[in-house]
C-alpha cells in the first residue's frame, strides 16, 4: 500500500486523496483557506509557514508520494530523497504557469482547467501526467472560475491517481504562452486601455477579496463588476462630456463615458463625494 504526503492550501484535491487512500499525511500551507475550512478539523494535520520548514518535513517524510497542491514555495529538487512528487496545477499547462493562472486566464482570455504534473526543478515545468481544459467564455469572471478550477482539480486527480500517476507527455513549449503571477499594479485600471480590456481586468479581480481599482485623485476604489452601456438617452443626456469622465455616481455605482458608450462600475463598497466630472486616466 502506497504512502502519501499532501501538501497545499485548499480541500478539493485532499478530498479525493483521502476518498481512495487511507495513508495520508496532511501538511497545510498556514493561513490559506485550507487551515480555516472545517473540513480540516476532522484530521490529523501539520502547518508549514516557509520554505524551509517545508523542505524539512519532505526530507524527513515517509511517503511514495507527495500530492502537491496550492503549495506557494518552489521545492529544490535536487535536495529531496528520490520519490515520486507530483502538483496538481489550476491552468491548461503549459500555459499560464505561476502563481495566479486563474486570474490570468481572465485577464487575457484563455482557456483554463487543470493539469497533474511531475515536479521538477522548473516552475510547472514538469511531465503531463493527466490534463482538463476549461475553455474560456465571455461570461466568466475569476470568481466563477475559481469555482470551476476546483471541480477540474478533483477530476485532474482522479485521472492521474487512476494510471498511478505515470506521466505521458513532456510539456510542448510554443509562442504566445503566458506566466502570471499577479501584482498589486495589476489591478489598477487603465483608461488609456480599450474598453475591452478595462471590462477583462475588473472580471479578472472580482472576487471578495481582490477587486480591481479606480485611481481617483487620492483615492483608491474598489470594484467588483463592470458593464458597457450603448444607451441612446444616456448619450444625449451627456453628450458634451468627455471621454473618461465620470458622469454619474449613484449607490455603488460610478459611470463613466468613453468613445460610442459607457462603462459602469459596480459593487464599489463606499463612494467617495465630488466624483463627478473627474477626468480617469
Amino acid at each position: 500500500m502506497s504512502k502519501y504526503l499532501f501538501i497545499g492550501n485548499r480541500r478539493f484535491v485532499l478530498e479525493k486523496l483521502l476518498e481512495r487512500e487511507t495513508d495520508v499525511e496532511i501538511v497545510c500551507v498556514a493561513g490559506t483557506h485550507l487551515e480555516r475550512d472545517p473540513f480540516l478539523s476532522k484530521h490529523k494535520y501539520s502547518s508549514v509557514g516557509s520554505k524551509r520548514e517545508t523542505m524539512d518535513i519532505i526530507a524527513r517524510g515517509e511517503f511514495d508520494f507527495l500530492i502537491s497542491n496550492g503549495l506557494p514555495y518552489i521545492l529544490t529538487m535536487e535536495q529531496l530523497p528520490p520519490r515520486n512528487y507530483i502538483n496538481i496545477h489550476p491552468s491548461f499547462l503549459p500555459d499560464l504557469r505561476g502563481v495566479d493562472p486563474v486570474l490570468g486566464a481572465i485577464l487575457f482570455k484563455k482557456d483554463a482547467g487543470a493539469t497533474c504534473h511531475v515536479i521538477d526543478s522548473g516552475i510547472d515545468t514538469g511531465d503531463i501526467i493527466a490534463q482538463v481544459r476549461i475553455p474560456f467564455t465571455e461570461d466568466l469572471g475569476a470568481s466563477l472560475l475559481y469555482q470551476l478550477s476546483f471541480f477540474a482539480e478533483q477530476e485532474v486527480f482522479e485521472l492521474a491517481h487512476d494510471k498511478g500517476f505515470r506521466a505521458i507527455s513532456p510539456q510542448e513549449e510554443k509562442p504566445g504562452l503566458i506566466y502570471f503571477t499577479r501584482s498589486q499594479q495589476t489591478r489598477y485600471l487603465d483608461f488609456s486601455a480599450s474598453t475591452e480590456s478595462i471590462i477583462q481586468t475588473v472580471k479578472a479581480f472580482d472576487n471578495k477579496n481582490q477587486g480591481a481599482i479606480l485611481r481617483i485623485d487620492n483615492n483608491e476604489i474598489l470594484c467588483y463588476s463592470a458593464w458597457v452601456s450603448h444607451n441612446l438617452y444616456l448619450k444625449k443626456v451627456f453628450e458634451s462630456s468627455c471621454d473618461n469622465e465620470i458622469v454619474l455616481a449613484y449607490e455603488d455605482t460610478i459611470v463613466v463615458k468613453r468613445s460610442g458608450g459607457f462603462i459602469f462600475f459596480g459593487k464599489i463598497r463606499e463612494l467617495p463625494p465630488g466624483l463627478i466630472g473627474k477626468i480617469l486616466v
